[in-house]
């Protein structure tokens, strides 16, 4: 007798073959789940959120009505990207316990699809080793990234023949990707060389110079692209262009349909306002006048009105009673007298224990001065793994010097909030006076730490 799921899956198949032959605008998108491990699919992309729900045994089929693009198709964790055209069917079958090996695409759309699951396994197959690329010189770099563009443009092609044709539609935006994936390595060049090839970059003046004529304003695109998002966001967050043109920086933006990609800038925005910034005023305007959304706008106003409360020279909130590693409590106040140097760190921040080495060396440096470093611990006393156990053990381990505390309540401690600490590490640094004298300081691998240590006389 045939098993119930085969038969379903061939009824879906066959009522997708009979949508196919619809004129109009919808099509049918059926298909069967082994292993349900949700009810429901969704179907998510420019200017579509749409979730199809799983009957009991794990068949759907639901005629739909959205215009001709490339969607993701989301079941719980799992994810996968499709081409959808108006008024062709789509039937999707795959195994939850073999997810990507598994799916099965019937269709009108079907070859599309299954070059969308061949570019995926092909990705999959060939992960980008940042370390070597990003460590690569000029020329040499750009070879590789011209090369890759080169075979992806090839790849798609080869489905693209006499005897099957990819849809102009499709084929239009992957020969778009393979440029933003080049324009994208180009952007994060600077920034990732000197990360991996632990030097600063050099590179010619018209290095970049393709980033220019980019469009950054492209909703579409931005929805369709993961690498033209990463590209616009970056543009946006550039610290450099920020800083040297934040009145001008996001004109084009605000008066762009852009919704997507100004919704994202906001939320993205918040965590570039900050205690160092001279230009606080000028980003929270801009990000209200893009902010749809009164959370958002709340949000922003919340954290912009904190930032007028921890300027240079403001007196420092206050921290109480945090537990001391060597034993007893510690308020901020115990410490008065003396520079104090913050630390904000957990044991699970990669980053924060990077800085470990230089801040030994700087402990070293101004041992004999009147400056306290202090270290407050943001782990949650609970958690697994990373917690405070994890906090104690650390400590011994890498034998941690200085003032070594444990915050009362993690992110949420009231401290950590008035400082708007959304992110660590995180330094601060407080006057003998109590006073701040920079709620975002340079952090100790960083000469400009020296230098500021030096105009205070310390």
């Amino acid at each position: 007798m045939m098993n119930n799921r085969l038969l379903t899956a061939i009824i879906a198949i066959l009522i997708g073959f009979v949508f196919s032959c619809s004129k109009d605008s919808s099509i049918q998108i059926s298909g069967t789940i082994n292993n349900s491990s949700h009810d429901s699919i969704i179907i998510s992309g420019p200017g579509v959120n749409k979730t199809i729900k799983i009957n009991d045994i794990g068949s759907f089929s639901e005629q739909i009505n959205i215009p001709t693009n490339k969607y993701i198709l989301t079941h719980g964790k799992e994810k996968i990207q499709i081409f959808i055209k108006m008024g062709q069917n789509i039937s999707i079958l795959f195994d939850c316990k073999d997810f990507k090996e598994s799916i099965v695409f019937e269709g009108n759309s079907s070859h599309e699809n299954n070059y969308l699951k061949s570019k995926q396994k092909r990705i999959d197959s060939n992960p980008i080793d940042f370390t070597a690329l990003y460590s690569l010189e000029e020329e040499a770099f750009l070879n590789q990234i011209n090369d890759t563009k080169t075979s992806d443009i090839h790849f798609t092609n080869s489905f693209d023949n006499d005897i099957v044709k990819l849809d102009k539609k499709l084929k239009s935006i992957e020969e778009k990707e393979a440029s933003y994936i080049y324009l994208l390595s180009l952007q994060r060049y600077p920034v990732y060389y000197k990360f991996y090839a632990k030097k600063e970059p050099k590179f010619s003046n018209s290095f970049l110079t393709p980033l220019n004529d980019l469009n950054y304003v492209n909703n579409n695109d931005y929805v369709v692209s993961q690498s033209y998002k990463y590209l616009v966001l970056g543009h946006f967050f550039n610290q450099e262009k920020m800083s040297n043109n934040i009145k001008t920086h996001f004109s084009d933006l605000l008066e762009a349909n852009a919704p997507n990609i100004k919704k994202d800038v906001v939320s993205q925005g918040k965590y570039y306002l900050s205690a160092s910034s001279e230009n606080n005023e000028l980003l929270y305007n801009s990000l209200i006048k893009m902010s749809n959304d009164s959370t958002q706008t709340a949000e922003l106003t919340d954290i912009y009105n904190k930032l007028q409360l921890i300027k240079k020279g403001m007196k420092s909130p206050e921290f109480f009673d945090y537990e001391n590693y060597k034993g007893g409590t510690t308020s901020l106040s115990d410490l008065r007298g003396k520079y104090l140097y913050i630390d904000v760190w957990a044991t699970w921040c990669g980053p924060c224990i990077r800085e470990i080495p230089a801040s030994k060396k700087m402990e070293k440096l101004y041992r004999d001065k009147n400056i306290e470093f202090v270290y407050i611990s943001i782990d949650v006393r609970d958690r697994p793994v990373y917690n405070y156990d994890k906090w104690k053990e650390m400590i011994e381990e890498k034998s941690l010097g200085g003032v070594q505390l444990f915050a009362d309540n993690a992110w949420d401690s009231k401290f950590t909030k008035a400082f708007v600490i959304n992110s660590i590490p995180r330094y601060l640094l407080i006057g003998p006076d109590g006073n701040i004298i920079s709620g975002d300081a340079p952090r100790p691998s960083d000469q400009k730490l020296v230098e500021l240590f030096d105009s205070l006389d310390i």
